[in-house]
């Protein structure tokens, strides 16, 4: 096999529930992926069941972060807050670590009063005290793909980022993932503003730089900030067959190695951000 099939891997964003769990293990493991941050987004599952199975398993490479379906927040307000409050203090016991906000936060949900909810929603403030108290990171997922621009809110690309970025001022001491190039910012130069201005942000990779950005830019980019960038290529393990190995090695696991390998990085910003900033943050 080729150092392109071997180098080890840490999943920054990947999704998989406690269904066909050996199966889901051992394709990871044929793949190289040693360990990652499991985004949940099962809403037809149990989450606790879920824990409790991932602690049976003794997974310990593996990180669980809680993604709850925002969509209630629309209709129930701050009992839904308070729902979820509860539920992290009840899933931290289990082992989580992290909560999950999804787009639809800013792009799909509206208030009673027929207003777009955003992350700075002065509703939501317990929700991110919550995570302050328990430690937990916070993976932010909005305003993105661009290709679902504009969306039903009406509200701007800028606009919710700018909301987001509120919450991120406000609470410095909690360490947040910014998914998808740092919410699908189409230029590694706005990418490294965001970084340079919050040094509790992080950012799981899921696009090609090369789609907007030079390789000579990418490649300054990538060494720069190789100590808060993980892997992240947000696959979803099926959990109402097992898994398909060929799928995940020939089809998606490979071109993403080869990707990787193709940006030029030097050794020891392609070992960061490919294993060591996983290995160091969630895997000790």
């Amino acid at each position: 096999m080729s150092f392109v099939e071997t180098f080890p891997l840490f999943d920054g964003h990947t999704h998989f529930s406690h269904m066909f769990l050996d199966q889901v293990m051992e394709s990871y493991r044929q793949c190289g992926v040693i360990g990652g941050i499991n985004i949940g987004g099962f809403h037809h599952l149990d989450y606790g069941q879920y824990l409790r199975a991932m602690n049976k398993a003794k997974l310990d490479n593996w990180t669980s972060f809680y993604w709850p379906s925002w969509r209630p927040l629309g209709y129930m307000g701050s009992r839904y807050v308070r729902k979820v409050v509860a539920d992290m203090r009840r899933f931290a016991k289990l082992g989580c670590r992290g909560l999950k906000v999804w787009k639809d936060i800013g792009m799909h949900i509206f208030d009673a009063n027929n207003k777009p909810v955003t992350m700075d929603d002065k509703r939501l403030e317990p929700i991110w005290q919550t995570a302050g108290e328990l430690g937990w990171w916070i993976s932010v997922h909005q305003s993105d793909p661009t290709r679902c621009w504009p969306w039903r809110t009406g509200i701007t690309r800028e606009e919710i980022w700018q909301r987001r970025d509120t919450v991120i001022a406000a609470h410095p001491g909690i360490r947040f993932i910014l998914c998808h190039n740092c919410n699908d910012i189409e230029s590694v130069a706005k990418f490294g503003e965001t970084l340079d201005r919050f040094p509790n942000v992080w950012s799981d990779i899921g696009r090609d730089f090369l789609l907007h950005d030079t390789l000579a830019d990418t490649q300054a980019f990538l060494e720069k900030y190789a100590d808060r960038l993980f892997f992240g290529p947000d696959q979803g393990m099926p959990d109402e067959r097992p898994p398909d190995f060929k799928w995940n090695r020939e089809e998606y696991n490979i071109p993403w190695r080869k990707l990787l390998v193709s940006y030029g990085m030097s050794d020891t910003a392609f070992r960061k951000f490919t294993f060591e900033n996983g290995q160091k943050l969630f895997m000790t």
